[in-house]
């Protein structure tokens, strides 16, 4: 069983039109709302490709009905702990098509008391035996601390699962001191880690180096537009990169990079195909407008267009 962790979990609102005006009226020309968060993202990349998953996490109110109800409705397993006050919040892209750019506003999220945090954790306290890797991903929300990840990864740890984490700021620092098996950062988060923002591909290459020096089995180091670099105990260090044809939404590319890993575990790929298959899987997402993801012939249609460079021999 794969389980994924969204703590803080939200609506994807996404609204597309020619260009953003501030402080002015401005006409929408195509809006949707997804069910959406980081590992909710990745347990709909996997259901697009066949794969089920088990979601769980925090939910409150009705945007909560709605996330519960969009994962049933995918063929996901929901697990959720649910909070007696509060809303999931609403995140809300702003998708300028004239300049393919992405403005996002993020609510915060409900607070989560001692009790519910405890909920959470006897709910995990099921699913964690079970698990064939748990993958947590996204922001905490109020009221949990920042540790949290790295408490979870102790668990996982102890009982022999491999934890997936996409964290950032302290959630991130803190969870990478427990080992994880994988770690997504972009660049920014590895500024954050490492104190120092990598620029180019030499100290990309160190930086990604450093980064498995904490003992991670596995690092994908985000860079946007430009791919990602791909680092694995034993094998070599992969640039991989496309470009989307078109750009329609940079939602969830992230969460879709981290899913093409994932799957490729899964099918036992070889390492450079399964940089292969993690860029096509984030470029065919970059094509889908909202916060959707593709299916394989999808990924199967950008593999050509994937370019992978190595940036150093076996590490």
């Amino acid at each position: 069983m794969l389980v994924t962790l969204t703590m803080n979990p939200s609506v994807d609102r996404t609204v597309a039109l020619s260009e953003l005006a501030l402080g002015e009226t401005n006409r929408v020309q195509e809006v949707r709302s997804d069910a959406s968060g980081k590992g909710i993202n990745v347990s709909r990349a996997l259901m697009q490709l066949g794969i089920p998953s088990t979601a769980a996490g925090f939910l409150a109110g009705r945007e909560g009905e709605f996330v519960e109800e969009a994962v049933r409705s995918f063929g996901i397993t929901p697990h959720f702990t649910w909070l007696n006050q509060g809303q999931t919040r609403i995140n809300t892209k702003i998708l300028e098509l004239n300049h393919n750019r992405t403005t996002e506003v993020n609510e915060p999220g409900p607070k989560v008391d001692a009790a519910a945090e405890a909920a959470l954790w006897q709910d995990l306290a099921e699913l964690i035996p079970q698990a064939e890797y748990v993958v947590c991903s996204g922001s905490l929300p109020p009221g949990v601390n920042h540790d949290f990840y790295f408490r979870l990864v102790e668990k996982c740890r102890a009982q022999g699962v491999p934890v997936i984490l996409d964290a950032s700021g302290p959630a991130l620092i803190a969870g990478v001191k427990a080992k994880p098996f994988m770690i997504k950062p972009n660049v920014d988060e590895v500024a954050q880690l490492l104190g120092w923002r990598p620029e180019g591909k030499e100290e990309r290459s160190r930086a990604i180096a450093s980064l498995a020096e904490l003992g991670i089995e596995i690092v994908a180091m985000s860079l946007g537009a430009d791919g990602a670099v791909f680092y694995r105990r034993g094998e070599a260090v992969l640039w991989g990169r496309a470009a989307a044809e078109p750009l329609a939404s940079t939602s969830g590319c992230g969460d879709a990079l981290l899913t093409g890993v994932l799957v490729s575990l899964l099918a036992e790929r070889p390492w450079a195909e399964t940089v292969r298959w993690s860029i096509a899987t984030a470029t065919a997402t970059a094509e889908i407008f909202g916060t959707n993801f593709p299916d394989q012939a999808h990924i199967e249609s950008v593999l050509p267009r994937v370019v992978v460079e190595e940036l150093s021999g076996q590490n």
